[in-house]
């Protein structure tokens, strides 16, 4: 009998498997975003498969001419050399016998001449890349001039081709060691950019002159320092006629060719060259060893990932502009490192495929963030919608519960009236007194929300007048006579003569009733306020200064705040918190300031700034 095995997670494996479950589902709601991201990465790993010829011969065109090694040295032969060799000869010109090819150059005179210069300045080497046959030979050589042609130190070049019989130079010696192959590889495209390898037992005539071959870990591809003009240039009148030092020439590495015709150019990275041009430019790379390095693919797919991520996490966390501005940013130090890289160290960063990357990774997520946004938007706007019935709600409840209350308060107030007129004990008095006082509060409680929410309501306007705010002053006063009566507090007022200005009369009454009903509240018995007021600046300015507690310096930035009370007043003075938030929102309607200065024991001053004309076009009657 077989027994069923369950596996069962140990305690210690349970928040591993939470943990990977919770990941799991994380991915599953962020599909969308994730596969945005790979399809961004997907392009650039397209595009890095068709990058790196085409960006070797951009590399190249950017980077312009270099410098080249000094050790190879070009010497040129001009038609007007080989004319002017005929012509002393009595011969007619070439330029009349066809098309320019290597046998153009040859004649065993000058060569002999040329030959005899270049080995009195002792060279490195000599590397002759014009293919001269044994058919150009009219005469059999003298032994001077074999030791002349037959030198170690000349290369001759000889003409190979892949799966072709090879042809040697005239001069070949017996173990073919002063022989070299000039074959020259073209990619499709008819450019040339790679060496050439090995044909049979002839070594390239590059790798002869500068002694070792193409390294087998880097790159196959030519570095090309620049055009034909990066190399020391002479023609072989200069040296025959010995304008040219033999110094200049001492242990240097030669290659001697010829003009050709434009069809024999050759097609490079960077623009058309002769033979002898581009095989300096493979000399120079392997006497310098220039080689182009580059990593393995993998590495730059993760590079790509990379900077996939990074332009993703930029998308995402910053506003579009920030994130346009970082994008670019991080394309151009990428572009730029690539370039600083390749031309200083010769390895290769792709630039193409990574601004791909980041290019496609930027107008993909540019969409997702443009749905995301409206997306938001739209719940934004649904919510405001909801708000905006719930505050609706809210204050058609309050309104209804504060138009009910006013009905009994005002009942209980006529009953109260009637009844202080009618005999009644000391002890029935005070009660009735205290049901007043009690009944006056509640009132003042409920006409206190009513005036927030008319206030915060928006089609609440300014309804600006021509008054004197030393009236107003005065009517809030006597308003507050009694109160002040009650705990012996005088109120001494300090008002300066004023011109009329412009504000809401209703308004201002009620920061003035406010302020100085706050500033009796909060004075002990037999205290003092004071009421200033006096022009500053164009503008009226009003001092409420009460002898009371103070308030603490923590306080003082909440104080203005809806409902809010100080720490400690709840438990000595009755009031609903909403007295100086309304007086701040009237003064900044009228375009005025408001501000309080209070030291604890001392007292506390409630100050506030009216302008004394309204100014009307900035829209202020309509907050």
């Amino acid at each position: 009998m077989v027994r069923r095995m369950e596996f069962k997670p140990s305690k210690e494996h349970r928040p591993q498997l939470r943990y990977l479950e919770l990941l799991f589902r994380r991915l599953v709601r962020r599909r969308g975003f994730i596969w945005r991201g790979f399809l961004a990465w997907a392009i650039g790993c397209l595009m890095l498969f068709s990058d790196e010829i085409g960006n070797f011969d951009t590399r190249f065109q950017v980077r312009g001419n270099q410098k080249a090694s000094e050790n190879i040295i070009l010497i040129n032969f001009s038609r007007s050399d080989v004319d002017q060799a005929f012509g002393l000869k009595g011969l007619r010109s070439r330029h009349e016998v066809g098309d320019v090819t290597d046998s153009y150059y040859w004649d065993l005179e000058l060569w002999t001449d040329l030959l005899k210069k270049l080995k009195q300045a002792k060279p490195s080497k000599i590397g002759v890349t014009l293919f001269f046959d044994e058919s150009l030979l009219e005469r059999k050589l003298n032994p001077e001039e074999k030791k002349i042609f037959y030198d170690p130190k000349i290369i001759w070049a000889a003409l190979t081709a892949p799966n072709e019989r090879p042809e040697f130079p005239a001069f070949t010696n017996s173990d073919k060691t002063n022989v070299g192959s000039i074959e020259i590889l073209h990619d499709q495209d008819g450019i040339i950019r790679r060496f050439s390898q090995k044909n049979g037992d002839i070594e390239p005539l590059v790798q002869k002159l500068a002694g070792r071959p193409p390294p087998r870990s880097a790159l196959p591809y030519i570095n090309f320092r620049g055009d034909n003009s990066v190399f020391t240039n002479y023609n072989v009148s200069e040296i025959l006629s010995g304008q040219v030092s033999t110094e200049a020439l001492r242990g240097k590495i030669i290659l001697i060719g010829g003009e050709m015709s434009d069809s024999s150019q050759y097609l490079t990275p960077m623009g058309f060259n002769s033979r002898q041009s581009v095989l300096a430019q493979m000399t120079n790379h392997l006497i310098e060893y220039r080689s182009i390095s580059r990593l393995a693919t993998s590495w730059y797919i993760l590079s790509l990932f990379l900077l996939m991520l990074l332009t993703v996490f930029v998308m995402t966390q910053y506003p579009q502009t920030v994130a346009f501005i970082f994008v670019l940013w991080i394309a151009t130090l990428w572009s730029a490192t690539s370039v600083w890289v390749f031309d200083s160290f010769y390895f290769w960063l792709p630039i193409t495929s990574s601004l791909g990357t980041i290019i496609s990774c930027y107008m993909i997520f540019l969409g997702y963030q443009a749905n995301k946004i409206e997306r938001k938007h739209f719940l934004l706007q649904q919510q405001q919608k909801y708000l905006q019935e719930l505050e609706q709600l809210k204050n058609n409840f309050v309104s209804l519960i504060s138009h009910d209350l006013k009905t009994p308060i005002a009942k209980i107030q006529a009953i109260l009236d009637r009844l202080a007129h009618k005999e009644h004990s000391q002890e029935t008095q005070t009660d009735l007194k205290t049901l007043r006082q009690c009944n006056d509060e509640l009132n003042r409680y409920i006409q206190s929300v009513l005036r927030m929410l008319r206030v915060e309501s928006r089609d609440f306007k300014l309804h600006i007048e021509v008054g004197d705010i030393n009236e107003v002053i005065n009517d809030a006063v006597k308003q507050l006579e009694l109160l002040a009566k009650e705990k012996s507090i005088r109120i001494q007022l300090e008002l300066e003569p004023l011109f009329s200005s412009e504000f809401d009369l209703t308004l201002i009454r009620e920061v003035m009733v406010n302020l100085i009903e706050n500033a009796i509240k909060y004075t002990p018995k037999n205290g003092l306020v004071s009421v200033r007021s006096f022009e500053r600046n164009q503008n009226v300015q009003v001092e409420v200064i009460d002898t009371g507690e103070g308030i603490s310096n923590e306080e003082l930035p909440q104080i203005w705040g809806k409902f809010v009370r100080g720490k400690d007043q709840d438990l000595k003075t009755k009031g609903t918190g909403l007295g100086l938030y309304l007086v701040k929102f009237f003064i900044e309607l009228h375009g005025g300031q408001v501000w309080l200065e209070s030291n604890i024991g001392v007292g506390t001053k409630a100050c506030f700034t009216l302008p004394v004309e309204y100014e009307r076009n900035e829209g202020k009657d309509n907050p």
